[in-house]
């Protein structure tokens, strides 16, 4: 009997879920909050591995700083990150976006050699926690250009900002716990494009470039391979590729403040229409 009542409502399920499966269903039936806008809402997790170096000076004094690899001498490669976004699609031609990416890499390192960070110096042998603390903000702004055989092409101006925090903790006989901390901003104006291929069945493929050389003040880059699954016309799974570099130079000291990372990540998520 049990199993009789379950029929129905497993046919119920069918009905729902095949029409959203058909090719052009999720565009008929998705749901718009604002007409002739198309917003998505979504949560991604991840894994970075990372490499990079900084400097970073006391009081701008020549010979002050030691430029430190953060991957070989301080021990931090690896991390996880979480995200937000908000994509959206105006008039099918203008396209917007906000991305919030945070995570915090760690590493619990000996030092192989003597190096100086900030306004301490640390010995050959010392025991170094490193926190590295990440906050990247991305707006950017798209012109699409209709699609092509599936295909569609947009430019892409924006911003990208990020807050980096670089905390080292020791413990020494003489202090004790010490904990050095430093924090930098940077912020970069970016120029690329996105082109995306639709296939059936709600699947498509999104390649983005973004990217800028400031001369004198560092440089940015972002390449992201991403894949959409929309399995139900508001919700769409994600997996994407992404290289993130990173060149930041400050200006404000006779000898600056340095840092460089190069960040290669894989992430998927959900994301809702509305």
């Amino acid at each position: 009997m049990r199993s009789q009542r379950l029929i129905p409502v497993a046919l119920l399920l069918l009905w729902t879920v095949i029409p959203s499966a058909q090719p052009g269903a999720q565009m008929d039936r998705s749901f718009q909050l604002i007409p002739g806008a198309h917003f998505w809402v979504g949560l991604d997790a991840g894994y970075f591995w990372l490499s990079g170096e900084m400097l970073i000076p006391s009081g701008g004094r020549p010979g002050s700083g030691t430029r430190v690899s953060t991957s070989g001498l301080l021990g931090v490669d690896q991390v996880e990150a979480t995200s937000t976004s908000l994509k959206g699609e105006i008039l099918d031609r203008h396209l917007v976006a906000f991305e919030y990416l945070m995570m915090v890499p760690t590493g619990v390192k000996r030092v192989g050699e003597t190096f100086r960070f900030h306004n301490r110096t640390y010995l050959e042998g010392t025991l170094v926690e490193t926190s590295l603390d990440f906050n990247w903000l991305r707006l950017a702004y798209g012109y699409k250009f209709p699609a092509v055989g599936g295909w569609t092409i947009a430019p892409v101006c924006g911003i990208h900002h990020i807050r980096h925090g670089i905390t080292l903790n020791s413990e020494t006989e003489e202090f004790g716990v010490e904990s050095n901390t430093r924090r930098l901003d940077g912020t970069y104006p970016v120029f690329g494009f996105e082109t995306r291929y639709l296939f059936p069945y709600g699947l498509d493929a999104t390649l983005e470039m973004e990217g800028i050389h400031l001369i004198t003040r560092g440089f940015l880059s972002l390449v992201r391979c991403s894949v959409g699954w929309q399995i139900h016309p508001d919700i769409m799974f994600t997996l994407a590729l992404s290289n993130r570099t990173v060149h930041f130079l400050e200006d404000n000291q006779p000898l600056n403040n340095e840092w460089y990372y190069n960040m290669v990540g894989i992430r998927s998520g959900i994301a809702f229409s509305f």
